[in-house]
């Protein structure tokens, strides 16, 4: 089984379980009929990405996060976390990022976390607020440094379509990537999980059905 656990797609392979993002919507207008009937019937993650903070309207956006949370197909609370180059004022992002965190902790679901330049305020929200639920930096392609720092503090890393580029941070990185830590995604790229998992295999030089089985087993492990 090929554990994508990360998509904006809806398509998969007959070998593939996708865990489809919900991205709670900003107006209330939405909000009353988040999610649609159109929503898969899969898998999913669901959280407040911080684009789209409704700086006039976060509270319902929480709420709405806290009333889907339980939900038995909801299995990771996200994508959420922080973005210096987009989106509302940071500190807002952090507020709430972290109560998203706290909505994480009561369902005893993993975080999802989108993460662009914030790693140093990332690290010290997780040092601050203590999370007991695992974390998973989606779409990872930075450096070793920035890896090692996040790795050390307990994050898992997710990487999707960078290491078909040899040249990416993703793919120099990638065996430096204690298995039990990592994770494949497809995020909203045109790729199939298939070929960033062969990729992957190449890469670490892994048969690639004990590759499957390693990620599959990480999210048996945090997962429920």
């Amino acid at each position: 089984m090929l554990i994508n656990i990360h998509t904006h797609q809806t398509d998969k392979q007959a070998n593939e379980q996708i865990i489809y993002n919900l991205i709670i919507p900003a107006s209330e207008e939405e909000l009353e009929v988040f999610p649609s009937d159109e929503t898969p019937n899969t898998w999913l993650s669901t959280g407040i990405h911080p684009w789209y903070i409704n700086e006039s309207n976060h509270k319902s956006q929480i709420e709405k996060l806290r009333q889907l949370a339980n939900y038995k197909d909801i299995k990771l609370i996200g994508e959420c976390g922080l973005d210096r180059l987009k989106g509302c004022t940071l500190p807002l992002q952090e507020e709430i990022f972290i109560k998203q965190i706290r909505v994480a902790e009561d369902v005893k679901k993993p975080l999802i976390i989108h993460c662009v330049k914030c790693f140093n305020e990332l690290v010290s929200i997780k040092k601050i607020v203590r999370p007991k639920v695992p974390m998973i930096i989606h779409g990872f392609n930075n450096n070793f440094h920035i890896a090692q720092a996040v790795l050390e503090r307990g994050f898992y890393l997710s990487l999707g379509s960078a290491i078909l580029n040899d040249n990416s941070n993703a793919a120099h990185l990638l065996p430096n990537i204690p298995i039990e830590k990592l994770f494949l995604e497809t995020d909203d790229k045109d790729v199939s999980i298939q070929e960033i998992y062969e990729k992957a295999s190449f890469i670490l030089k892994m048969p690639l059905d004990k590759l499957e089985d390693a990620i599959f087993a990480n999210y048996s492990e945090i997962c429920q």
